[in-house]
């Protein structure tokens, strides 16, 4: 149901002249800019190239073949549409105010046929998905330089307190000058200078790429640049080794392997970077992406004003992708998960606090990776084979033996150093009186060294300012595991209805069960089963007719209750009434005969073109 080629839009400004590609939500036009440039020879008509972005939601939409116009035909499409064409436009207005060397430029968004487009300069090139399947593992070299790139176009969009959310190969495509460009800010979101979000859009998810706070809703209320820099480190884990990362959400129980281990050639500075980049607790990973750069050995990069020959006017952009079909079509194993989260008050308090401040706040994404797994998990319906929040506290405490484990190192060799006797006599002294200034532990490691683990043991388990977060994330895991089995219930309730071709209850089980929680599986569902169910209607009304003959795109029919001739498309509707006693052939199509004896003609396009003849 694409646009045809030559097509036009905004009155002949823009002329489409191929498909690029076409996505769920989308197709890519390569098209041609009517344009005048004016310089000291006056005025010159020009053909600029653009990347033209029509918004047209695949699962839900037709096109009128006559106007073009883009229709929805069903109630749950026609909810989502509308949200989903916002995205489309809200991405626009984002770029159009963002314009940086290694960001592709937005001209133009505009609505007509009923949707909404986005014109763009058009990149002639691929994106680093497409390479990489095509080259296979990239050399670091190389993807240190497009890191630089990416990373310098990211900190400019930061300063504007704007976050992408969906840094991935795909998203970043190759010029001419095989220097980086970032696209799709469609699911980006801007604060204003109270760190609130401005808008609620869609949550989108890239699995592999997405950091752990993006799956809730509440975890992208206020501004952080760490959602990106978390998507910036598995973007490189995915180029220098071909893996995507496992999913954030599930590494509690399935560990990220570590780069080094898929690829050797890896340096350890690079791996070392990468990981922590991707550590599952935010305030874990570099807070900035300059302070990323600088834990990375990046390459000097030739600016792109002195790598090309004169820069390029705005009238002339460069272009986007031909032929890398990838950028657009291809999601399966960086599969995007798209949904509409419920209306989210403005009530995120800043980010800017420390990190023991913000466990304490019940943020499930911002303590450490067992809880926020199994927080996150009631709420996504992500199995955690049965952990407990108990089981998983060790894991999460892993921040509490790194600032005691250097004391046994540093005290230890001092015990060594001075073995004698006469030292150990002034160290008892002290011992009755040092209890209360806590430097019991020194008397204790020269002369029991073992039980120095057991008393650096006990201090983990004590912290009186954990306890009260853990009642309420068991609580709040409690109600969580609740509304996840209640979900489950729903779901398995509604795939036996649709085996019971009970369309009807299938769709008002999804329905309860999107209610009670928003995710890729319920939303899909819910588009099988109305899928499922037109086709089930489509069925129905076609088994109304007796079929006839074929004629042109349509079919001449009998209609069984009437015994009346006409013809129906290919989803039982009625193009040419039911109302004929016969039909017969006649030049330029068939003659339908009248209860009066005349005769209608119709052409193969189920055109009338003769009315009442009284021949044929």
């Amino acid at each position: 149901m694409n646009l045809p080629n030559g097509y036009l839009l905004q009155q002949g400004k823009y002329k489409l002249t191929q498909v690029v590609g076409q996505g769920g939500f989308g197709i890519t036009y390569k098209g041609v800019w009517f344009t005048e440039v004016k310089g000291a020879l006056g005025t010159i008509h020009t053909e600029v190239p653009v990347c033209i972005k029509e918004f047209f939601f695949k699962d839900y939409c037709d096109r009128d073949p006559e106007t073009q116009a883009v229709s929805v035909h069903s109630e749950t499409g026609k909810q989502l549409f509308g949200k989903f064409r916002e995205k489309l436009i809200k991405e626009a207005k984002i770029l159009s105010d963002v314009h940086h060397p290694y960001i592709v430029n937005v001209l133009e968004v505009f609505e007509e046929n009923n949707t909404a487009y986005i014109v763009m300069e058009y990149i002639a090139g691929q994106s680093l998905k497409y390479k990489l399947e095509k080259e296979g593992v990239l050399p670091e070299k190389l993807v240190l330089k497009y890191v630089r790139q990416v990373g310098e176009a990211l900190q400019f969009v930061h300063e504007k307190q704007i976050v992408h959310l969906d840094i991935k190969p795909s998203n970043i495509l190759l010029d001419t000058h095989d220097d980086a460009r970032l696209i799709d800010f469609g699911v980006s979101k801007r604060y204003d200078m109270e760190q609130q979000e401005t808008s609620t859009t869609m949550l989108t998810l890239s699995k592999g790429f997405a950091s752990v706070e993006q799956y809730d809703d509440e975890g992208t209320q206020s501004f952080s640049p760490c959602p990106d820099i978390y998507s910036l480190g598995a973007t490189m884990y995915n180029l220098l080794t071909g893996k995507i990362p496992t999913e954030s959400i599930l590494r509690v129980t399935r560990p990220l392997v570590p780069p080094r281990e898929l690829n050797p050639a890896i340096s350890e500075k690079t791996e070392a970077a990468i990981l922590r980049a991707m550590e599952l607790a935010p305030e874990k990973r570099f807070q900035t992406v300059a302070e990323m750069m600088s834990a990375l050995d990046l390459p000097e990069i030739v600016p792109p004003e002195e790598n090309q020959p004169a820069p390029t006017p705005p009238e002339t952009p460069q272009t986007v992708a031909e032929g890398d079909e990838e950028t657009v079509v291809k999601h399966d194993e960086e599969e995007t998960i798209v949904s509409t989260p419920p209306t989210m008050p403005a009530k995120e308090e800043p980010t800017n606090v420390s990190p023991t401040e913000q466990k304490p706040r019940g943020k499930r994404w911002m303590v450490a990776a067992a809880v926020a797994l199994a927080a996150i998990a009631g709420i996504w319906g992500i199995a955690t084979n049965g952990e407990k929040p108990e089981e998983q506290t060790p894991i999460a405490q892993t921040e509490t033996p790194e600032p005691t484990l250097p004391e046994p190192e540093t005290e230890q060799p001092e015990a060594e150093a001075t073995p004698t006797p006469q030292q150990e006599e002034p160290k008892r002294e002290p011992a009755v009186a040092e209890p209360q200034k806590v430097a019991e532990p020194q008397q204790q490691t020269p002369t029991k060294p073992e039980t120095r683990p057991e008393e650096t043991e006990k201090p983990q388990p004590t912290p009186q300012p954990a306890e009260e977060p853990t009642e309420e994330a068991d609580a709040e895991t409690a109600n969580a595991a609740d509304i996840d089995r209640r979900y489950n219930d729903l779901l398995a309730s509604g795939r036996g209805r649709m085996k019971a071709e009970d369309y009807a209850g299938a769709k008002a089980d999804f329905t309860a069960a999107r209610n009670l929680k928003l995710t890729e599986e319920v939303v899909r569902l819910m588009i099988d089963c109305d899928a499922k169910a037109e086709e089930q209607r489509t069925e129905a009304r076609i088994a109304q007719y007796e079929e006839k003959m074929a004629f042109g795109d349509y079919r001449i029919v009998r209609k069984k209750s009437n015994g009346r001739y006409g013809a129906i498309d290919e989803n039982g509707y009625e193009k040419i009434p039911c109302r004929y006693l016969s039909v017969g052939i006649a030049e330029g199509g068939r003659a339908f005969e009248r209860t009066d004896n005349l005769f209608d003609i119709y052409n193969t396009k189920g055109e009338l073109i003769t009315e009442g003849a009284t021949y044929y």
